[in-house]
């Protein structure tokens, strides 16, 4: 009780990416997002960040599956939307740290994907194809993808801005539809219902924990003498070593 849900930081900077695509180049930003009731709400986030519309795949079940089910259920329902240029996620969900939808999601639609860009340096509608910055270690890196394409987003890429008091009261009035399980065809998905469960899921989350962290306090006794001699300088500072080497064993 009281726990307050929030986007998914890394998916917050791909709504980002996608609202200024629109704004250079044109076109309509459409939201697809899975999992139960509480997701409207982030879904209305973006929505008041300057999203168009939206689809959200309703479902209790949804937060329990594993990323195939999740990126394979996403994927049918953009291919219900028609034709598309890009489509951006975040690089991963900071829950589980996956890092697979957005790769599963473009796999399922038979598209290329560029995984961690930092930057869309140019998109050609014309020549139907993107140009897409990578940081590698030390430098970067250029890549050229043809349209569509899936592009995951991660932190250095924007900043996303707020929702303006006007963004969230047009949010309330722009369309969203609902997809319930009853409405998904598991027969072309190539997995039952049951696969939406935490039962059926292919990969288990067995727990998520706060690591224990175990602080430890020593205090190396001095003179309490305004001028302390070398040697009891010289003693502190060997305890200090000693301590540092034998029980913090940073040295």
């Amino acid at each position: 009780g009281g726990m307050k849900w929030i986007m998914n930081p890394y998916d917050e900077f791909a709504v980002e990416e996608a609202i200024q695509t629109k704004e250079k180049h044109g076109g309509e930003v459409v939201i697809v997002s899975i999992g139960p009731a509480r997701v409207i709400d982030t879904i209305r986030q973006a929505l008041a960040m300057g999203a168009d519309s939206a689809v959200h795949i309703n479902g209790d079940g949804f937060a329990e599956t594993d990323p195939f089910a999740i990126g394979k259920l996403i994927a049918s329902e953009i291919k219900k939307l028609g034709e598309f240029d890009i489509i951006f996620t975040g690089m991963k969900i900071i829950d589980e740290e996956s890092g697979q939808v957005g790769v599963q999601v473009a796999e399922e639609l038979g598209i290329p994907h560029v995984s961690l860009v930092s930057k869309v340096v140019d998109i050609n509608a014309d020549a139907k194809k993107a140009v897409c910055q990578k940081e590698i270690d030390g430098g970067h890196v250029v890549v050229e993808v043809p349209l569509p394409c899936l592009i995951t987003c991660p932190d250095a890429m924007n900043e996303p801005r707020y929702a303006s008091l006007p963004g969230i009261m047009k949010a309330k009035k722009k369309p969203l539809t609902e997809v319930g399980i009853d409405d998904v065809n598991f027969d072309g998905l190539g997995f039952g219902k049951e696969a939406v469960s935490k039962e059926g899921a292919r990969v288990k989350t067995i727990s998520i924990e706060v690591p224990q962290i175990e602080r430890k306090l020593k205090i190396i006794k001095g003179s309490d003498e305004p001028m302390v001699r070398g040697e009891e300088i010289a003693k502190s500072a060997e305890e200090l070593v000693k301590l540092l080497r034998e029980d913090a064993k940073v040295i």
